[in-house]
């Protein structure tokens, strides 16, 4: 009787085993694809250099001569396929695999997650530019000269300058509210007297008192 149930036991667990394996194998899915490659490049001397990536490498898959690739054994949910390669740098898309294997492919936005622009399946990606692994040296422009803060500080105030005086000659108003609003001149003093004061200041200060004693004595003579 023990050995019979054991048997049993064994078979079932075997049938269950069985059933995980075909629940298992049943929702694994193929991802696939085409290249679109500039008319100048070959794809059959290309592709052996390019890998098919998603989710960053979790799962790999590699491009045929033909610019066609497939990438099996995915199972369903969200993945980003990309392409690497070290010519060019190709526009990101993802993949939303159902558990019923339907897949819906749409353009990857970082910035705007919520904006959906669905694209056609089997995918079909394109070259965005070549891959730049250098910074371009920046050239000296006239515009950079032009539109620096330095050049922008002087130039205003020309502008108000030129500008100003337009604006109120046609408005005697204006021109008058203008006048009132500018500050009263300061007197400056004389630069040939502060001159005289400073080298000829002994003669300047004996000659007052020389006319007052002339004044004196021909008042002296008069009475």
């Amino acid at each position: 009787m023990k050995f019979v149930t054991v048997i049993l036991l064994s078979i079932v667990v075997f049938c269950l085993a069985d059933e995980e394996t075909n629940v298992v194998e049943q929702t694994k899915f193929s991802v696939e694809g085409e290249i679109a490659l500039p008319s100048s490049r070959k794809c059959a001397s290309w592709s052996a250099t390019s890998r098919i990536l998603l989710n960053h490498g979790q799962y790999l898959g590699f491009v045929r001569e033909d610019c066609t690739f497939r990438v099996d054994n995915v199972p369903s949910g969200t993945y980003i396929v990309q392409i690497e390669n070290i010519d060019f740098v190709f526009e990101p898309i993802r993949v939303d695999i159902t558990s019923k294997g339907k897949m819906r492919a749409r353009k990857l936005s970082v910035m705007q997650p919520n904006n959906v622009n669905q694209l056609p399946y089997p995918l079909k990606l394109s070259v965005r530019g070549p891959a730049r692994y250098f910074r371009k040296r920046e050239e000296w422009r006239v515009t950079d000269m032009l539109f620096s803060p330095m050049v922008l500080l002087m130039a205003f105030p020309l502008i108000v300058m030129l500008i100003i005086p337009k604006m109120t000659a046609n408005d005697p108003e204006l021109k008058k509210e203008m006048e009132q609003m500018q500050l009263p001149k300061m007197d400056m003093p004389d630069v040939g007297e502060m001159m005289a004061k400073m080298f000829g200041g002994g003669n300047a200060a004996g000659g007052q008192p020389k006319k007052k004693s002339v004044t004196q004595s021909t008042s002296q003579r008069r009475k």
